[in-house]
């Protein structure tokens, strides 16, 4: 792993198979036994965190200085999400039980959405 350059964060996925790792405005996902990267998405700004969906198919990444998420489905590269909360700012971005929503809380835990 040592010749790899990392300097974000990074989190595997439940099930163990991928590895993300923000690198700046990008997130790199690789195979997590090869290191080959299976996808590579881009970010509006510097990706501040990363949470997988629990079924470990789909990732979201926060700028919490936009107050803007992102998520991808690795398994299906076409489709995306954003989520802008604006002014309201944007505290924590993390995925439901189920994966099948993403659930945000404002700045000074105001509004959850």
């Amino acid at each position: 792993f040592g010749r790899y350059k990392q300097s974000g964060p990074a989190a595997w996925s439940p099930d163990g198979k991928y590895i993300a790792v923000a690198v700046g405005y990008r997130l790199v996902v690789r195979e997590s036994e090869s290191l080959e990267v299976l996808q590579l998405f881009s970010c509006l700004d510097k990706i501040e965190h990363i949470s997988w969906a629990p079924n470990s198919t789909c990732i979201l990444c926060a700028l919490y200085k936009r107050s803007i998420v992102q998520a991808w489905n690795i398994e299906l590269p076409d489709w995306s999400c954003k989520i802008d909360e604006g002014p309201a700012g944007l505290a924590y971005a993390r995925w439901s039980p189920d994966g099948l929503n993403i659930l945000t809380t404002a700045s000074f835990n105001i509004r959850i959405t």
